[in-house]
């Protein structure tokens, strides 16, 4: 480990919670470079719903890179960029009925956040924004500084004119009025322009907004002329088992942010989908050097082709999700004592424990038996889960009783 503590930054964090040395990976499993294996429950941050080297994608990347096919191509023409496009209209965007263009702005989720903003902004002509509780949007600046989660940090600091509204899990006639008051009434002077949210939270605790109050964002931002930007950075791309984490309710949002799973690989890859009469950008006003990364449309457009050609995914993701969700609810009611609870959507849960130093004893259990998850959520007092979306139901079952022995060993020593 010497070379690590001695040259990297000290920023570094996940390292300092799985102290190993990872050197090859497969499907939902870690391999260390002493050949130790780890179940991983956690897959890049939800960077890799489709498994660690996926071999259906590693070989179209192969043969990409042998064949000498363009690699870098900023937003220029390429028979990668247009088989991905096509792939994305017709099986994921006709579909749904989502009359949306594909702005590529490059390779992280902040970026599109940052984009998405840009245009709503653009837009409107009006700068405020509001967003929820628990909202997370990425570490580049103004970015960051709509993400609540991260309020505390002396890092962050706000860019422009920001309003947080409570996180809706169960809506109320209060939750209502809250939302009109929010959007009606001008922040620092500005009036609101955007509203923002995941419609279910990642890094926020692995919980889904209400569908009913989502449609009442969509219905009254509509009637307010006020953009509504959906983050389906973590929780899109399959994880929640459709497509997006907002199918089911009447969002129907304006701009979709994406990353992390869309290039099926883990590859960088950052996509806006906009409402298509939204698309007023003149040329080249939002830019960025590495938008074009035509080994990442390769892999993407193969995952869109094999998983989202038919329900079967969607299916198999949320037959997972129950037995997640059926799991938790177990330890819940074993080892909380009436004080746990159980947040999640599809393949993107979490236990909720008494606090923070719980939770991080579990995920301290978890990474000694050789399991792999982390914290997240108010206080990090929620051990999130995050399996590939591919994993077998035989390594779902014994990651799932590794976890209950993880929790059972934290809870006795407390």
């Amino acid at each position: 480990m010497q070379p690590f503590e001695e040259f990297e930054s000290a920023v570094r964090y996940y390292c300092r919670r799985w102290p190993a040395v990872f050197s090859t990976s497969r499907g939902s499993t870690l391999t260390t470079e002493e050949g130790v294996e780890y179940l991983d429950f956690f897959a890049g941050a939800g960077a890799l719903s489709y498994g660690h080297n996926n071999p259906l994608l590693v070989d179209v990347a192969i043969e990409h890179l042998r064949a000498g096919k363009i690699l870098h191509s900023l937003d220029t023409f390429t028979p990668e960029k247009r088989r991905f496009l096509e792939a994305m209209e017709s099986l994921i965007l006709k579909p749904r009925q989502l009359d949306m263009v594909v702005q590529t702005v490059g390779p992280t989720g902040a970026t599109a956040v940052e984009a998405a903003l840009t245009l709503a902004q653009r837009l409107t002509g009006k700068r405020a924004v509001v967003g929820y509780a628990g909202g997370y949007h990425g570490m580049t600046y103004r970015a960051a500084s709509i993400s609540a989660s991260m309020a505390g940090r002396e890092v962050v600091a706000h860019v422009g004119a920001f309003r947080t509204l409570p996180f809706v899990a169960h809506v109320t006639d209060h939750d209502l009025q809250l939302l009109d008051e929010a959007l009606t009434t001008p922040v620092d002077g500005q009036a609101i322009g955007a509203v923002i949210l995941e419609p279910t939270q990642g890094e926020g605790g692995a919980r889904p907004f209400d569908p009913a109050y989502l449609g009442a964002v969509r219905q009254r931002c509509t009637e307010l002329g006020v953009i509504v930007i959906a983050d389906e950075v973590q929780a899109g791309v399959g994880r929640t088992g459709p497509f997006f984490s907002f199918e089911g309710s009447a969002l129907d949002p304006d701009i979709i942010c994406l990353s992390k799973s869309i290039s099926g690989l883990g590859l960088p890859m950052a996509i806006l989908l906009v409402r298509r009469e939204l698309d007023t950008w003149a040329p080249g006003e939002f830019t960025g050097t590495f938008r074009g990364n035509n080994l990442a449309f390769a892999t993407s457009a193969t995952m869109l082709e094999h998983y989202w050609s038919d329900e079967e995914t969607e299916k198999e993701t949320e037959e997972k999700g129950l037995i997640i969700r059926t799991a938790l609810d177990h330890l819940a009611e074993t080892y909380g004592q009436g004080n746990f609870s159980v947040v999640g959507n599809g393949m993107l849960a979490g236990l909720n424990v008494t606090n923070d130093s719980l939770a991080t004893a579990i995920a301290d259990e978890a990474f000694a038996r050789r399991l792999i998850v982390e914290t997240c959520g108010t206080g990090d007092a929620t051990v999130k889960l995050l399996a590939p979306i591919v994993i077998e139901e035989d390594e779902l079952h014994r990651g799932l009783q590794l976890l209950e022995a993880s929790v059972a060993a934290a809870c006795s020593a407390r």
